[in-house]
């Protein structure tokens, strides 16, 4: 299964209706009443941070049997329709057809998070037989409830959530400009630096653990000898998030990311699958210390495996393969290479993405002042350059000539937002100086117009 669409077949293997995720049976999506209320659950989700609405399935979470002969009428003209209709301001859902096992589609309708001022309802909903309207209310602001519901905001304490991120989301204006006149980081304290070498070190050898344990066989290559580390250390005067507030931040963080990039896998994704779910784990090896998340996919092998663990005072570290190194569905793709291969923009992408999401998570610590980088990469002698889209060409016999290399830095919360090429740039292009590559800050703005969202 491509791991581009694997989020969205776990909503489908493996129901779970949740903040971020509400599911519907089948609905005549013509009918009036019907398009207020999906227009109050899409305000709700927006104001949440950004989800999902799922239709096909029923109260119970199986499959709605009363499937229409088509389902064409659940596309993005539809759902564009509603929000222009009922909602301010205007945001864009995209809607995508997703298959289960037995061949069965499903609408899967992605919701933006809002941005830095709430999503209103705009105009009433069709009016009963006494007048009162249908589905929507104009005036209101709907979010997501337990339950889980979508309803109107009805306390202070559910307007002080939501006025809280709005102002995170504002604040990434502020921190721009703020960027240009603070003094530049001088880098990381002594003890932040080794405290983040500890755990990128700790991670790694829990994960060569974890790997002893499975059999790589059904990965092209050895696993242990081709992958790349990305860690990430949030100073933030011993600031922690409890263990229930991380797991919704790193959900939140999620779903502001695929917000601002295209993304061809979630970094530390939460599955519904309990096979695939992260859990608690103790720190140390020998069950001492706090509870860290781990997310351990590494049994994943004929699919995309990868290692994850992050801890509640903003430490985070992911292990993963080169996807470059997964022959299924590359090779045409890449004929041009006899041996193993390493794409530039694939590794612009997704340090790009590790960068964003450091910067999302350090906006949910109050005191989070700076974020040291800690990356590296393993395996990449003699690997050749190319890409997966065979219309890029790169000049031939680009190969590295060195086996390792480590980047580490630290930046301001501030120049996480303001200066992102240039982060990308100082982690990244390290590792294509070994190609002999030309790389900068240019070179990512230049790549980067390929996945960021431009709002």
């Amino acid at each position: 299964m491509d791991k581009v669409r694997r989020d969205l077949s776990d909503l489908i293997e493996f129901p779970l209706e949740t903040q971020e995720n509400e599911y519907k049976g089948w609905i005549d999506l013509d009918d009036k009443v019907v398009r207020a209320s999906i227009a109050s659950h899409l305000a709700a989700l927006a104001n949440h941070g950004g989800g999902h609405l799922v239709f096909g399935f029923q109260d119970d979470l199986t499959p709605d049997p009363n499937r229409p002969a088509s389902i064409d009428k659940y596309n993005r003209d539809t759902f564009t329709g509603i929000v222009k209709r009922y909602l301010s301001p205007y945001f864009q859902c995209d809607v995508h057809i997703v298959t289960n096992k037995k061949g069965e589609e499903f609408p899967v309708v992605r919701v933006p998070a809002h941005e830095n001022v709430p999503i209103m309802a705009k105009a009433d909903g069709p009016q009963d037989r006494k007048k009162k309207p249908q589905g929507i209310m104009i005036g209101k602001c709907y979010i997501r409830k337990p339950g889980p519901e979508s309803a109107p905001i009805d306390s202070s304490q559910e307007w002080s959530a939501l006025i809280r991120r709005c102002t995170l989301n504002d604040r990434t204006n502020l921190l721009k400009d703020f960027a240009n006149i603070i003094r530049p980081t001088e880098g990381a304290t002594p003890n932040a630096q080794q405290q983040l070498e500890n755990w990128h070190q700790k991670v790694d050898k829990r994960f060569l653990d974890s790997l002893s344990k499975v059999s790589s066989s059904n990965w092209p290559v050895p696993f242990k000898d081709n992958r790349y580390q990305l860690s990430y250390l949030i100073s933030s005067n011993g600031e922690e998030l409890s263990l229930e507030q991380l797991k919704e931040a790193l959900m939140e963080v999620q779903n502001d990311t695929r917000n601002m990039m295209r993304i061809y896998g979630h970094m530390f994704y939460q599955w519904n699958d309990p096979s695939l779910a992260p859990v608690f784990c103790p720190e140390e090896a020998d069950g001492t210390g706090g509870s860290v998340l781990e997310g351990n996919l590494i049994k994943e092998l004929q699919k995309f495996p990868e290692f994850w663990r992050v801890a509640p005072d903003g430490r985070a570290s992911l292990i993963r393969p080169y996807l470059e190194d997964r022959s299924e569905g590359f090779n045409d793709i890449v004929q041009e290479v006899k041996g193993p291969w390493f794409s530039p923009e694939t590794i612009v992408r997704e340090t790009g993405e590790f960068v964003i999401h450091a910067m999302l998570l350090a906006k949910r610590f109050e005191s989070a002042t700076q974020v040291s980088f800690r990356c590296t990469w393993i395996g990449l002698e003699d690997r050749e350059i190319a890409e997966f889209n065979s219309s890029v060409c790169w000049r031939s016999s680009r190969k590295a000539r060195v086996n390792k290399r480590t980047t580490e830095k630290t930046y301001t919360t501030a120049e996480l937002t303001a200066k992102w090429s240039t982060i990308v740039s100082d982690l990244a292009c390290p590792v294509l100086y070994v190609f002999g590559l030309n790389c900068g800050v240019d070179f990512v703005e230049n790549m980067k117009q390929k996945f960021i969202i431009k709002r």
